[in-house]
């Protein structure tokens, strides 16, 4: 019997990108609908994608009860949040889950993205019951659904997510660097150029740190990776808190994932593009011998676990 189901609504990255070369994976920015069978119903990402999800949800008339995880607070991942209408219905209720930042707290970012200066209404507006749980690194329930956070390779306080229900788990890594300092991934049959350490780069840190985020992926049934650049591109692009896709791959071989889902796609690549990165991505895979199932995130893709 299966645990849980997602379903992709926002699957690129930076800024969305409408139009004719985007139509089969989808232009709309970060936004993951995840059902649990107790009827537990959480969005990973407030990003324009989850526009479409509310006008969804309003046409099903059903009573709201969501949490939204914030991966972090760049505008790709929370710039469809004033855009939600089941936000503006007194009968639901939506928690939004997040790390504070350095100068402010989770509530107060929330609340100045909406303030006049930068839109016409304001969070006060919106009248569902809206409230905000603040976390850190650490693990935590919500309504039988272990949930553990780790702070990632990419600047400011972003956080992925691994979620664990009835022995199954999804783990949620949408904006990620490499922490390796080799030039290459050990698991990878094919030569990564310029994959260098950007650690020094970045606030907050632990010590053997590829190791603790292999530990936080063991044996998911899917991950949920950023892949947004192929190696040459990831060159000219260090620090920016992003992955050339060998790396998600490295990481989900290594911790024995049986599900990989390449996501956060760049804006420049259109769908020609990701379908060729993951032609690369099974062909890699296949010589490892290492059973994997891999893909790029769309606009509309289902996966049950």
């Amino acid at each position: 019997m299966k645990s849980f189901t997602i379903k992709f609504w926002g699957v690129r990255g930076s800024i969305p990108t409408p139009g004719a070369s985007t139509l089969f994976y989808g232009g709309n920015t970060s936004c993951v609908e995840v059902r649990f069978k107790n009827n537990l119903f959480f969005i990973l990402d407030a990003g324009t994608g989850i526009r479409e999800l509310g006008k969804y949800l309003q046409r099903k008339k059903e009573k709201i009860d969501a949490y939204i995880f914030i991966s972090h607070f760049h505008w790709d991942h929370i710039q469809g949040l004033p855009f939600f209408r089941p936000a503006y219905e007194p009968q639901n209720s939506i928690t939004i889950v997040g790390s504070d930042d350095a100068a402010a707290k989770l509530a107060q970012i929330i609340s100045l993205q909406m303030d006049p200066t930068y839109f016409p209404i304001t969070i006060e507006d919106m009248q569902a019951h809206i409230s905000f749980k603040s976390v850190k690194e650490e693990k935590f329930s919500i309504k039988g659904v272990d949930i553990q956070t780790i702070y990632l390779n990419h600047p400011g306080y972003a956080l992925g997510y691994r979620f664990t229900y009835q022995n199954s788990s999804l783990v949620y890594i949408s904006d990620n660097e490499p922490f390796h300092s080799s030039t290459k991934f050990s698991a990878v049959p094919e030569k990564a150029t310029g994959v260098r350490a950007v650690e020094q780069v970045f606030d907050n840190f632990y010590e053997d740190k590829t190791s603790k985020l292999i530990d936080f992926c063991k044996k998911a049934d899917l991950l949920i990776h950023d892949a947004q650049y192929f190696p040459e591109e990831y060159d000219l692009h260090k620090t920016w808190g992003h992955s050339p896709y060998l790396y998600p791959i490295d990481l989900a071989l290594k911790s024995q994932v049986k599900y990989l889902v390449l996501f956060h796609h760049d804006p420049d690549h259109n769908d020609k593009t990701i379908k060729h990165m993951v032609q690369k991505a099974k062909k890699i895979i296949k010589t490892t011998g290492i059973s994997l199932k891999c893909e790029a995130a769309r606009e509309g893709l289902s996966i049950e676990v």
